[in-house]
């Protein structure tokens, strides 16, 4: 089986949700590769090509998903057999576990850390939150459309729910395959989050693959 030596790669230690212009590509170990390229690209492509925004770092994930034991769950969940064997079952659990995260309480420390970013943008702004792992957008790994994100809407209160789902969306069916087969440690993934305006009005949207696909 083909193997990612990059997706154990995740610097923990860094806390703040940090502005894009902040950082660059050597921030991918804390905040993942899409949230640090994007930051990257803001550098040199002209103004208003690239979208303003802000990066989550992987650590805050990682905290909530320890305080509330779910990775000692997880754990469980990926050593019962009817999950090894049963790919029904492997989907239903995952999808419960999805529902977890989802609910778990935030560490008022880190409500009041999300409050603030919330805050940052202009009252009646759709907020776009897309996941930023360590298996993703990396040489050998692309990952393009393996995990969710979702646009918070003004009328949906704390971004808090919105965080939650794309965390969630780590442990999605298709994404939990790919990282599988790819011998991934899927307790050594992490998700950051890339925040920024959404706009309804775009035109367009793709991914740029930088490689011959020949």
């Amino acid at each position: 089986r083909p193997t990612n030596p990059q997706e154990s790669k995740r610097d923990l230690t860094v806390k703040e949700i940090k502005k894009l212009d902040a950082l660059g590509h050597e921030d991918v170990t804390a905040y993942g590769a899409k949230a640090a390229n994007v930051a990257e690209l803001r550098k040199f492509l002209p103004p208003g090509a690239v979208p303003d925004g802000f990066a989550i770092p992987f650590s805050m994930y990682d905290e909530v998903m320890k305080s509330s034991g779910t990775y000692d769950y997880v754990k469980t969940m990926i050593a019962a057999p009817a999950f090894k064997k049963d790919p029904a079952a492997r989907e239903k659990a995952l999808k419960k576990l999805q529902e977890r995260i989802e609910d778990l309480p935030i560490p008022v420390g880190m409500h009041d850390q999300l409050t603030a970013l919330q805050k940052k943008f202009p009252p009646g702004q759709g907020i776009r939150l897309r996941s930023s792992t360590n298996n993703e957008d990396l040489v050998g790994f692309n990952g393009a459309g393996l995990y969710d994100s979702f646009t918070h809407r003004p009328d949906e209160g704390h971004i808090e729910k919105s965080v939650k789902q794309v965390w969630a969306a780590l442990w999605n069916y298709r994404a939990f395959e790919e990282r599988e087969f790819h011998s991934v440690d899927h307790l050594k993934a992490a998700m950051g989050l890339l925040v920024h305006p959404n706009s309804d009005d775009e035109r367009a949207n793709g991914v740029a693959v930088t490689k011959n696909m020949y």
